[in-house]
């Protein structure tokens, strides 16, 4: 079992990645790494600008002693870990092992024991394949289904799939049985997926000729099922989507569950390694929500996430474990980084979830340093009634008319900029440092407030109105929404009458796989298949591609 003497004092930097500092920008240690130079220091809880407070036995917090602030500290290795996911094929080929169960390195993954293997070039789909050392097998970490015995329905059942068609149905109308189906899901997964992420190595590489990304990002909660009379709780997990607000494309959709894991075998190992008596952020499996972990419903951190999923009686999945979703949005703005590295400057609307603006700036410290990186935090009321709504915009006209009125300006005037303009001066000569009320309103955001994180005073004010006048969450709620009213078993469930908070929907997923597989291929549909108003997909506005995709070339792999 590990001694708590024997763990450095902050997680250890793993691939590059290292997220515990400061993370307010505005402050001289915004990005500074602790030190592990003791000299000077009184406590051991001291590490340079730093100091470790919070319970000594589970929780750790960095506390900040020039701005005052502090963070949870988090595992670089759980994020690390969680990055791989959004990459399903990169996932695939570090997970692929020996698949002799006598052989002493049969399930042993080949990136963890490279000793073991040794390449043997590749297939005819150009995945490259290994030997096995030790008994001389060879395997590769290719197509996961590879036969399909009625190919001619795959582009149907992807049609049916993204038209709000249940998965009964969908068997009724093809006439093939569950099974049939659910192995169609798993082969249309790995081509649509393997697409996607073939176009989208131009991103990285040029950004497609665009100079600037403005991406909207949020959180969508998704309510599964019970399984069994027995227990009537739901399974609730979160979806994290990335949305390109100008041309619409998805950048990234990631659900808080990993597939790939056996609860139980985790939870021995778990137990095994002496997880329980390390602080969060020193654990093995610090990425995963373990079973004690989990019924304890509260944490050292008081984390928000633990108190949602303890007030409704959710419960863990049946299958596979769920991810803390704060290292789902650390690796999400990873991807990220990656992904649009071809892109001069980024800008992010984020949604005011706990954590969000957090994972961002630890991704983006250094961009945001050298100025290529501004980050927003959106805020709008979502309760509104439609009546309420045009009240609201009706209002904000007449007082844009008043001013238009008073200031008598001539008609080439951008009336609204300088009445933007008028209001940021009127913000900054209050004093204020919180939100800004954004003072227009139309029906998808009625209400909103635009808090700028990233505010060094260095931007002109005309510069920053017209940032102000791009922020906001359009481009993620849109998709979000598109999810809901496409996908028959993500639409939203209807609570039960004495459910106590319970609900029950007859179209709604029992499986997180099922939603996962869904979710991904309805990412790809969304963003290369699916035309707009103005006859273009999302890809084809982004310079990804200059034709729309055929759900039959997709389904069949036929459009590379």
């Amino acid at each position: 079992m590990a001694k708590q003497y024997s763990l450095p004092r902050y997680p250890i930097a793993i691939d590059g990645i290292q997220v515990n500092h400061c993370k307010n920008p505005l402050c001289a240690n915004f990005g500074v790494l602790p030190s592990e130079d003791r000299k000077g220091e009184r406590k051991r809880t001291s590490i340079g600008g730093y100091k470790i407070i919070g319970n000594k036995e589970l929780a750790r917090f960095i506390y900040c002693k020039v701005c005052t602030k502090h963070t949870a500290m988090r595992s670089n290795r759980a994020i690390a870990q969680e990055l791989l996911r959004f990459s399903p094929s990169l996932l695939r080929l570090n997970k692929a092992a020996c698949p002799n169960e006598q052989c002493k390195a049969f399930g042993t993954p080949w990136s963890e024991h490279k000793t073991d293997y040794y390449l043997h070039g590749k297939t005819s789909s150009g995945e490259p394949r290994f030997r096995c050392r030790h008994c001389g097998s060879t395997f590769s970490a290719g197509v996961p289904v590879r036969r399909q015995r009625r190919p001619e329905l795959n582009a149907e059942v992807y049609k049916l799939l993204v038209n709000k068609v249940p998965m009964r149905r969908i068997c009724e109308v093809l006439d093939i049985n569950p099974a049939t189906l659910y192995n169609k899901l798993s082969y249309l997964d790995h081509i649509a997926t393997e697409f996607a992420e073939k176009q989208e190595l131009k991103l990285i590489n040029s950004g497609c000729f665009a100079k600037r990304a403005y991406v909207s990002v949020d959180r969508q909660d998704h309510v599964l099922n019970w399984g069994t009379q027995l227990d009537r709780r739901n399974i609730m997990l979160g979806v994290l989507g990335a949305v390109e607000n100008i041309s619409g494309y998805a950048l990234a959709l990631q659900l808080n569950f990993d597939s790939s894991l056996d609860a139980r075998e985790v939870e021995a190992d778990a137990i095994n390694r002496g997880d329980y008596d390390l602080p969060l952020p020193h654990r093995h499996y610090a990425r995963v929500w373990l079973e004690r972990e989990y019924d304890a419903s509260k944490n050292s951190e008081s984390d928000t996430e633990a108190e949602e999923m303890s007030e409704l009686d959710f419960k863990l999945p049946h299958s596979g474990m769920q991810v803390h979703v704060q290292y789902t949005q650390l690796a999400l703005f990873y991807h990220l980084r990656s992904l649009l590295g071809g892109f001069e400057k980024l800008r992010f609307f984020l949604d005011s979830d706990q954590g969000m603006d957090s994972a961002c700036l630890s991704a983006f410290v250094d961009k945001v340093k050298s100025r290529d990186v501004d980050v927003f935090i959106i805020r709008g009321a979502k309760t509104l009634t439609m009546s309420q709504k045009k009240t609201m915009i009706s209002r904000a006209n007449k007082e844009l008319e008043r001013y238009a009125a008073d200031i008598k300006v001539s008609h080439n005037v951008d009336i609204k900029q300088l009445y933007l303009i008028s209001h940021i001066e009127a913000h900054r000569l209050a004093g204020n440092k919180g939100p800004f009320r954004y003072p227009f309103a139309d029906m998808a955001e009625p209400e909103k407030t635009i808090q700028h994180l990233t505010d060094f005073g260095d931007y002109e004010i005309d510069h920053l109105a017209r940032l102000y006048r791009r922020a906001s969450l359009r481009g993620v709620d849109r998709f979000f929404m598109q999810v809901r009213r496409r996908i028959s078993l993500l639409e939203r469930p209807i609570a039960t009458a004495n459910s106590v908070g319970r609900s029950w929907h007859g179209y709604s997923a029992y499986s997180p796989l099922v939603v996962e597989r869904v979710l991904r291929l309805f990412r790809v549909h969304y963003n290369f298949c699916q035309v707009g108003e103005d006859k273009r997909t999302p890809a084809m506005r982004l310079g990804l591609l200059d034709s729309p995709v055929s759900l039959q070339d997709l389904a069949n792999g036929s459009r590379g």
